[in-house]
């Protein structure tokens, strides 16, 4: 649990139990004299930089003396009421979007305003003197930073990468940000294992096959990049191409729960300007169509003399949850990459010099486009049983006029 909030209601407070990790959680209620306890077992109160936390609320209800909310254990959070005259009232909800919400009323507070209806079916409560589990289920998306838990690459169903026994080492999306990663080749300099030389990548000697989420291979542009996900050894060979060294899978950017508006600018050498944009957030207000489009432009000069590159990229993607159980995601991809680029001229075995340009300047024009997408379809028939069924296509013809010397 990484917060602890209390607003009021009409009927009260609510206390709220945030988390960022969704797991099935058991709360085992009881009273003691004045007191309404609660401990939730397998928790605890961490910040997201890891220390722990102590929640407390002094009256803050007629009839409240003191709401506490603790580790009390090195396994277990416990969450404290205590009445002035008797045992509050306390109602425990399960909402989707915040988390363990503990509603604390007094009797008269509680005979008089209605109650808060739960976002999900509400489970029967026991009284508090029957000391019985109550399972609860809290959702939510985990930031993992530098230090993501699980991955769909070897498995390819989202499994803790402990459990996993292959060896594999992911390029989590805020390394890629720190970094500032333009390219695959860029992102993989400081994975062990992985050679680059004169563009091609190899893993442990061997050539190594690059996919899309596990499908289509390369990536059109990393600003549609979430993370690079590297698979090292024979196991590479579940993905069907997959070179005996390993395979290298990228990870593309999803749609969102939350509204999300990020604006990128580079500047460098040679004239290099990029800007990106990535939008994301829901369609709806039950938040079961969500939508994640990602943009670049680029505009770059060459150390030639007359050599130029542009590059326009739009990838947008919809996903539509189509029920608790069924789940459909759209994904598309379009880059263009118009350049002039010229090779460099030697004379009896010694190069003429990089800046000048022997050519003349409209002779050699490239423009390359590809075009990719495809579609996943999630389906759960039950907690043991799931389909997922996936399609992808790619295009990238060259159109190359005139001549291009190197």
């Amino acid at each position: 649990m990484t917060s602890v909030k209390a607003n009021p209601t009409s009927s009260g407070v609510e206390v709220i139990l945030q988390t960022l990790k969704g797991q099935q959680l058991q709360v085992v209620n009881r009273s003691s004299g004045n007191n309404f306890i609660a401990d939730i077992p397998n928790a605890q109160l961490r910040l997201l930089s890891g220390d722990a936390f102590t929640f407390r609320s002094t009256k803050p209800i007629a009839g409240v003396s003191e709401i506490t909310v603790t580790n009390f254990d090195a396994n277990t959070i416990r969450v404290s009421v205590t009445g002035e005259a008797g045992v509050p009232i306390v109602e425990l909800f399960d909402s989707l979007d915040e988390g363990i919400i503990f509603s604390v009323a007094t009797s008269a507070s509680s005979a008089q305003q209605p109650q808060r209806q739960p976002t999900q079916p509400q489970p029967s409560l026991p009284s508090p003197a029957t000391n019985q589990p109550i399972e609860l289920v809290v959702t939510g998306e985990q930031d993992q930073g530098y230090n993501p838990s699980q991955t769909s690459v070897g498995t390819r169903t989202d499994t803790p990468l402990r459990d996993i026994p292959n060896t594999i080492q992911i390029v989590p999306q805020q390394v890629i940000k720190d970094r500032n990663v333009t390219n695959v080749n860029s992102a993989l300099e400081n994975v062990s294992g992985v050679q680059q030389s004169f563009g091609n990548i190899s893993v442990r000697g061997f050539t190594a096959q690059q996919t899309v989420d596990g499908g289509l291979s390369g990536a059109a542009d990393f600003s549609n990049v979430e993370q690079v996900e590297v698979l090292r050894g024979p196991a590479a060979v579940l993905f069907g191409a997959g070179g005996l060294g390993g395979i290298i899978n990228i990870t593309t950017k999803q749609p969102l729960f939350e509204p999300f508006y990020e604006l990128g600018l580079n500047a460098g050498n040679d004239d290099l300007y990029r800007g990106t944009a990535d939008l994301s957030g829901p369609l709806t207000s039950n938040r079961n169509l969500r939508y994640r489009l990602n943009i670049a432009l680029q505009d770059a000069e060459d150390s030639r003399n007359f050599s130029t590159s542009q590059e326009y990229f739009i990838a947008p993607t919809i996903a539509w949850d189509i029920s608790n159980d069924t789940k459909l995601t759209l994904n598309f991809e379009y880059l263009n990459q118009p350049s002039k680029s010229y090779g460099v001229r030697a004379l009896n075995g010694s190069f003429l010099g990089r800046d000048p340009n022997y050519d003349y300047p409209d002779d050699s024009h490239t423009d390359n486009r590809s075009v990719q997408g495809g579609f996943r379809f999630e389906h759960r028939f039950n907690k043991n049983l799931q389909l997922r069924s996936a399609l992808s296509f790619g295009s990238g013809p060259s159109h190359t006029r005139g001549i291009v010397t190197a």
